[in-house]
């Protein structure tokens, strides 16, 4: 019985009793970060422009695009210095509405540095609490990781730590062998990896991520090769079965990698056919996850194990391989494949290879001669030690149990530079290192620790890391005494000053009440809440935990805009602008500015001016902030509507387009009057203070005017007749064209329009008109009658 009929048998068996199993549970979206490649090497070029260029503009669109109630931040690195692994930014942090600053951010980044991606994505999980819920990361990358660091590892940390942790990676223009650790990052926590060479193609490649993220889709990926890691064969036949679902495959493919959307979690047998041959393989999903399975179809290969030392026991994960042919004329030997197994099966043809093993930063390599037949194993001794690490705040206190990350350090080289050797962002990590002796390094939130160890291979030692530091709970109040601020609040965190004043940032947090770990030391702390700030100094005490609430002083203002008293809040349109008091001279700083129809904001107690626009309906009106309290100011604008549309006969539809609207006041003392608002809509809705107005319409050398009166909370409308018509001029020689008006009482004409096209198309005035034609001296005139909403044709050569 073949491997298809097993599993659809027990599958059939085991649903049985249950019909819960057969019911979709639909997977609510997650919060994402987007990890941006903004390296040196964006500024390469692919079909279709400049990486980076691109980039930013895939970004754009698709995030455009996204549904506003996402919570989206983005991420990038390498954007600031060359050379630096520590140049990694949040520049958007995960949030709703966030397609606006995310646009801003992309804007503006300029590629220089180094591919710290693996500590980016880390980062960015860290970020969005991957420990306590559901985290999607989005990267993109144009490069291998460059700063000692192994996505893989890392992916297999994230996936064993966190809740449910995603990662999905577009590799943008990597080159054949670079993908593997990118591959491993996507594929050991359930995401999709997706290549892209140009612009279309990473275009559908972050849509796609995205559309998992924003709704995760259960999908199986197959790729089909010769060897284990290698490269990808085409004209492989797949199938699909469902467990319990007979003899009818679900879905159907070909080529070398291939995916289908899977109607729901489960297990599943996957058939490949290539040759002549079929392999059947099972692959178990859970709801709303991506796998990727590998089908090989070589017949000979080895098997692998590794060990600390002879005699030991072999290690059973976090253990990469690679196996490489032989060397080139220049020494170089191409890597043959890869796994990310601890005792892998390496399928490849007979022939001689070099096999390297690496868990942490221990690494040894053998010659092995693969041979027809069974595949003969592999033993590799690494000459490696573990060590237990753990990190406590100060003497006699208990070990941190999470939020601690780990570097550990070679002795120095002859310049005194060291060797990353691992990393780990577990509290309490085990980690397997070359013996020998090691700096190790130990990180909880801005505190720091380190201590010189000695790594003796076989042996497993248990070493604590003192700290020296504290903790700071932080809360702000609006008044002494209130409650405790739960949202939408920043903090910085200043160190001692230095010889120049200047204060080096210690952290800084986004929570409304954040917790962080400091080394012992006086700080000065920042705080802002919309555009209330406070600010207090604190001293951190080891092993100690120091509260500190800020107050405020400050209140709430809450604004709405009303046509008229008694009228319903004005929804859009508006804009805000907060003055706080004049200083000696007069002037007034911004104290806050929105555009939201009815705008909260937090301001510090006391006098302030608000300015609100509707359109061309100003008003100003002075309130005054108490502390822990809220001010409600309803703003009377006293204000309507005007809404026009300008026809150029009557009966005629509305003028579609090319309309220039001006609106002006009463006139002065002096019988002028100054423009109050424009348009160049067609049909343009113009919000006025309650008054009289007159309006002006042109259309080419067509134009209209009338008085109106506005009335507050009221809606006007009034069509405007240019009655006018259009002459299409037409010449076969160059020249210009002028057209005047009608002779007047004194036998003149006056010039009412003119154009330097050679086929010109003219809006006037109805009635007749002269039509001038001239170039260098020559001269043809014509007089011709304009009708309303009518097209007058005219040719005329100048000679």
């Amino acid at each position: 019985m073949n491997l298809r009929l097993v599993t659809a048998l027990m599958g059939w068996l085991s649903l049985i009793g249950s019909p819960s199993a057969f019911a979709q549970q639909s997977a609510a979206p997650s919060r994402a970060i987007i990890v941006f490649d903004a390296s040196g090497s964006m500024y390469g070029e692919v079909p279709g422009g400049v990486k980076i260029d691109i980039a930013k503009k895939v970004v754009s669109d698709i995030v455009g695009s996204i549904d506003p109630a996402m919570e989206l931040g983005l991420m990038a690195y390498g954007h600031r210095k060359k050379g630096d692994c520590e140049d990694i930014e949040l520049l958007v942090p995960p949030q709703s509405r966030s397609a606006a600053a995310i646009l801003k951010a992309v804007s503006g980044l300029e590629p220089k540095g180094k591919t710290p991606l693996t500590a980016a994505v880390i980062q960015a999980a860290k970020y969005l609490r991957f420990e306590e819920a559901k985290a999607s990361v989005i990267l993109v990358s144009d490069g291998v990781e460059t700063c000692d660091k192994d996505p893989c590892m890392a992916a297999e940390e994230l996936e064993r730590l966190g809740i449910d942790f995603t990662c999905h990676v577009i590799g943008f223009d990597l080159k054949q062998g670079e993908s593997s650790g990118l591959e491993c990052l996507a594929k050991k926590t359930g995401g999709m990896y997706l290549a892209a060479k140009d612009a279309a193609s990473l275009k559908s490649s972050l849509e796609m991520a995205m559309k998992q993220v924003a709704k995760p889709v259960t999908t199986l990926v197959v790729e089909a090769k010769k060897s284990s890691g290698g490269a990808l064969l085409d004209g492989v036949a797949f199938q699909v079965f469902a467990e319990g679902g007979g003899e009818n495959a679900i879905a159907t493919g070909s080529g070398g990698h291939w995916s289908t959307e899977l109607p729901k979690a489960g297990k599943y047998t996957i058939s490949a056919k290539f040759g002549g041959k079929t392999l059947e393989l099972v692959a178990t999903l859970k709801d709303g996850e991506t796998v990727t399975k590998e089908v090989v179809f070589a017949e000979t290969g080895l098997k692998a194990e590794a060990y600390d030392k002879e005699g030991g026991v072999a290690f059973e994960r976090e253990v990469s391989w690679d196996l490489l042919g032989p060397a080139d004329s220049e020494g170089n030997r191409p890597k043959v494949s890869f796994s990310y197994e601890a005792r892998p099966f390496l399928k490849v043809a007979p022939g001689t290879y070099l096999l390297t093993a690496v868990r942490g930063n221990a690494t040894a390599s053998v010659t092995v001669e693969v041979k027809e037949g069974p595949a003969q194993l592999v033993k590799v001794i690494l000459g490696s030690g573990n060590l237990k690490l753990s990190a406590i705040s100060a003497e006699g206190q208990p070990a941190i149990a999470k939020d601690v990350s780990w570097d550990l350090y070679s002795p120095p080289d002859a310049e005194g530079q060291r060797k990353k050797l691992g990393y780990s962002y577990e509290a309490q990590p085990k980690m397997t290192l070359p013996s020998g002796p090691c700096l190790i390094v130990a990180t909880y939130g801005n505190a720091k620790g380190q201590r010189e160890v000695e790594v003796k291979a076989g042996e497993t030692q248990d070493i604590v890391v003192m700290l020296g530091s504290g903790k700071l709970k932080l809360s702000v109040v609006m008044e002494e005494g209130g409650t405790p601020v739960a949202k939408d609040v920043s903090w910085d965190v200043f160190g001692e000053a230095d010889a120049e004043g200047n204060r080096p940032k210690a952290a800084y947090s986004y929570e409304a009440q954040p917790t962080l770990a400091l080394p012992a030391g006086k700080y000065v702390v920042e705080v802002a809440y919309g555009n209330a700030k406070g600010k207090t100094t604190v001293e951190i005490k080891a092993g100690a935990t120091t509260e500190k609430v800020v107050s405020l002083g400050a209140g709430k203002l809450k604004l709405s805009a009303l046509a008229t008293e008694g009228a319903e809040p004005i929804s859009k349109d508006l804009s805000w602008e907060i003055l706080g008091a004049a200083d000696a001279e007069g002037n007034r700083a911004k104290a806050g500015f929105s555009y939201d129809g009815q705008p909260s904001f937090s301001l510090p107690a006391g006098k302030y001016t608000v300015q609100n626009e509707w359109g061309a309906a100003k008003t100003k009106q002075e309130v005054e902030i108490s502390a822990g309290k809220l001010t409600e100011a309803p703003i009377i604008l006293n204000a309507g509507t005007f809404s026009t549309s300008a026809i150029m006969a009557h009966g005629a539809d509305p003028v579609p387009e090319g309309l220039n609207w001006d609106v002006f006041g009463e006139p002065n003392a002096e019988g002028e009057r100054a423009k109050v608002t424009y348009s160049y809509d067609a049909q343009p809705k113009l919000h006025l203070k309650a008054g009289k107005y007159r309006v002006e319409v042109t259309r080419g050398a067509a134009t209209a005017n009338a008085e109106i009166e506005i009335q507050a909370g009221k809606m006007t409308t009034m069509q405007m007749n240019l009655n006018a018509g259009t002459l299409k001029a037409s010449s076969s020689t160059p020249g210009d064209w002028e057209v005047f008006g009608p002779v007047n009482a004194e036998g003149e004409r006056k010039k009412i329009t003119y154009s330097y096209d050679q086929n010109a198309k003219l809006f006037l005035p109805a009635g007749k008109v002269l039509v001038v034609r001239s170039k260098d001296g020559k001269k043809a005139e014509q007089e011709v009658e304009i009708k309303p909403n009518a097209l007058t044709e005219l040719t005329l050569d100048a000679k």
